[in-house]
C-alpha cells in the first residue's frame, strides 16, 4: 500500500505564522525597504565613482523584498539567510546583464520593466530551489514570481506615467504616487502568496 506523501508539517506551521504576520503586508513592507536600500545604494555608487549602473535596483530591491520574506519564511526555511541571498542574486542577475551589455558595447537599451519581468522568473528559480524540498511546486512558484514581479513593475510604470501626464498636483498627486508604488509590493505579495497558501490548504486537507 502506497503512502499518499505529506507536506512537510513546517509547511502547515508557516502558514499558520503567516496568518499573523500577512505575507502580503511582509512583501509590501520588504518592497518599500527595497526603495530605500536602491536609493542609498545609488547614492554610494556615485560617491565611489559608479555611474549609471542598473545593478544597483536589483542589488536594493532583492535585499529589501528578500530580507522581509525570509524573516517570514524562517518557521520552513530556519534561521539560514539563504532566502535574501536567493532574492538578491536571482533580481540583480538580468541588471547586471543590461550593465555587462553596455560597458561592452552591445547597443542595447535598457528596459527597467523588461528587466523586472525577466529578474521574476530568475529570482522565482533561485527560490524554488529552496522551496521544492518542502512540497511546493517549483514551475506555480516560477509563475507566480513572474506575475507578481511583472505587475510590480507595470505600477511603477503606472507611477511614472501619472507624473508626466496627471492633472493631479501637489499633495494629493504625491501621494496618489505613493499609493501606486506602494501596489507594486501589495501585488507581489499577493500573487507569491498564492502558491504558499495552496500548499497549506493542500496539508491541511490531508490532515483531516
Amino acid at each position: 500500500m502506497n503512502a499518499t506523501k505529506q507536506p512537510p508539517p513546517a509547511t502547515t506551521q508557516l502558514m499558520n505564522d503567516i496568518s499573523l504576520r500577512p505575507w502580503i503586508r511582509i512583501t509590501l513592507l520588504g518592497w518599500l525597504l527595497g526603495i530605500v536600500l536602491v536609493i542609498a545604494i545609488a547614492l554610494v555608487g556615485e560617491v565611489v565613482g559608479v555611474h549609471g549602473s542598473q545593478l544597483v535596483v536589483g542589488l536594493g530591491m532583492g535585499l529589501g523584498v528578500g530580507f522581509a520574506q525570509e524573516r517570514a519564511l524562517r518557521p520552513l526555511l530556519g534561521a539560514s539567510q539563504s532566502w535574501r541571498w536567493a532574492t538578491t542574486i536571482g533580481l540583480a542577475a538580468p541588471f547586471l546583464l543590461f550593465d555587462l551589455a553596455r560597458v561592452v558595447g552591445l547597443g542595447i537599451p535598457f528596459s527597467l520593466y523588461i528587466a523586472v519581468a525577466v529578474a521574476g522568473v530568475t529570482v522565482g528559480l533561485a527560490q524554488a530551489r529552496l522551496l521544492t524540498p518542502h512540497g511546493i511546486d517549483s514551475l506555480r512558484w516560477v509563475f507566480a514570481s513572474f506575475a507578481g514581479w511583472t505587475c510590480a513593475a507595470l505600477t511603477s510604470a503606472l507611477a511614472d506615467s501619472m507624473t508626466r501626464w496627471s492633472t493631479i498636483r501637489g499633495l494629493p498627486g504625491a501621494l496618489l504616487y505613493l499609493g501606486l508604488v506602494g501596489l507594486g509590493g501589495v501585488l507581489l505579495g499577493l500573487a507569491t502568496s498564492v502558491p504558499l497558501r495552496r500548499i497549506a490548504v493542500e496539508a491541511r486537507a490531508k490532515a483531516v
